[in-house]
């Protein structure tokens, strides 16, 4: 039963984690259509930025878990994109603890939070849209936070219209974190000074976990 239990789950995660590729593919395509008759060159480049995410997603299909840098560095392929084609009117920076970088996370669970954050940030944030996400490890707990200037856009409200078509969103994030790291994670949203944070934490990783995930 406890074997059965686990490859349920297993199936599970990896179900939620392929809904979200589609939604991913469909955004960056509609974002090289809109560049191609304006600039070939950086339409290329988006190509090749798209390409290196699908390799990501090809190379890490076998995994649940995957280093953090390792997510890091897929995010920095969308937001090359998102930068050629929106240019000034988006910065991106990053803080990211180098012990952090080798923590287990399960792969594509950060993606929806940042496209998300560029999506609403440039309906509802003055220009340049400025996105903030640092991560850090404190006593096996480790903290992640995207923040994006602009306001938060109720929940029910943001799930449908951002999601309506695929049936994934900030939904999926809260039902992989509780399916992978029961009564051990921390997932909150909320407004302030003019920012919208999502904060992520998971506490006390097993040692296997992190042995696997590296």
């Amino acid at each position: 039963m406890e074997k059965a239990n686990s490859l349920a789950q297993d199936a599970q995660l990896q179900m939620l984690r392929y809904q979200l590729n589609p939604h991913f593919l469909f955004n960056s395509m509609n974002s090289i259509r809109a560049l191609i008759d304006e600039d070939e060159t950086k339409a290329r480049e988006m190509i090749t930025e798209l390409s290196e995410f699908l390799r990501y997603s090809l190379d890490s299909k076998d995994y649940s878990n995957v280093p953090l840098k390792n997510e890091i560095e897929a995010i920095q392929h969308y937001f090359a994109i998102q930068k050629k084609r929106y240019e000034d009117k988006l910065e991106v920076t990053y803080d990211i603890n180098p012990q952090a970088g080798d923590y287990p996370v399960l792969s594509f669970l950060i993606h929806p939070l940042v496209e998300n954050a560029v999506k609403y940030g440039m309906r509802t944030s003055p220009m340049p849209l400025t996105i903030h996400l640092k991560a850090k490890t404190s006593e096996g707990v480790l903290t992640i936070e995207v923040c994006n200037t602009g306001k938060w856009v109720e929940s029910a409200q943001q799930e449908k219209q951002m999601y309506a078509s695929t049936g994934t969103g900030l939904d999926n994030v809260r039902r992989r974190l509780e399916n992978a790291f029961p009564y051990r994670h921390r997932f909150e949203v909320f407004e302030k000074e003019g920012k919208v944070h999502v904060q992520l934490e998971i506490r006390g990783y097993a040692g296997e976990e992190h042995e696997k995930a590296v």
